[in-house]
């Protein structure tokens, strides 16, 4: 009899600690990692030359963009990654699809140059314009600077600088601008 008491008490220890450990944890929540970007390539376009500018985090030099005074310049930028030079993706797509989520930002120091939406750029569910097609405008000549933002989850996409929008910081590239007359 008491072999059987020993037995019963083992057992009601263990059956419960048997349904503890056993009870079905919540999903896993997935977590979304940002995307790498290793290069941030700008086409630009006068309607009678163009020229191309990449930017990659494995290179010293900032990039440098030649422009005239007084024109209208049609603006692509991608973001890639090509941190697998077998298998490089361009991840300007994606941020398109997502354009809810994203905004690309251009500052300008030195130069005399405005930004505004082109034709055939992606725009949000609030009809807020992208960027990834703009246009640039120069007034005069000089040198300077744009950084170009790919910032992520804005609070807004009104702002005038950087710190005005809020959110991540995806990307942050430095091209030198030389307007010449």
């Amino acid at each position: 009899m008491k072999y059987k008491i020993k037995k019963l008490l083992r057992v009601s220890f263990i059956l419960p600690l048997m349904f503890v450990s056993c009870t079905k944890d919540e999903d896993p929540k997935l977590i979304e990692e940002q995307e790498l970007i290793t290069t941030v390539v700008l086409t630009l376009s006068d309607g009678a030359t163009s020229q191309t500018v990449r930017w990659n985090q494995d290179s010293n030099n900032t990039p440098s963009i030649a422009l005239q005074a007084n024109k209208s310049y049609e603006v692509a930028v991608s973001f890639l990654d090509e941190s697998d030079p077998g298998a490089v993706e361009d991840l300007t797509e994606e941020i398109k699809e997502e354009a809810d989520e994203h905004q690309v930002f251009f500052e300008f120091s030195g130069a005399s140059i405005r930004f505004s939406s082109r034709q055939g750029d992606t725009t949000d569910s609030a009809n807020n314009p992208l960027y990834i097609n703009s246009t640039w405008t120069t007034t005069s000549s000089g040198t300077g600077t744009v950084r170009v933002y790919l910032i992520h989850q804005p609070t807004t996409k009104t702002s005038t600088n950087r710190g005005g929008f809020g959110g991540e910081t995806d990307a942050a590239v430095d091209f030198t601008v030389v307007v010449s007359e």
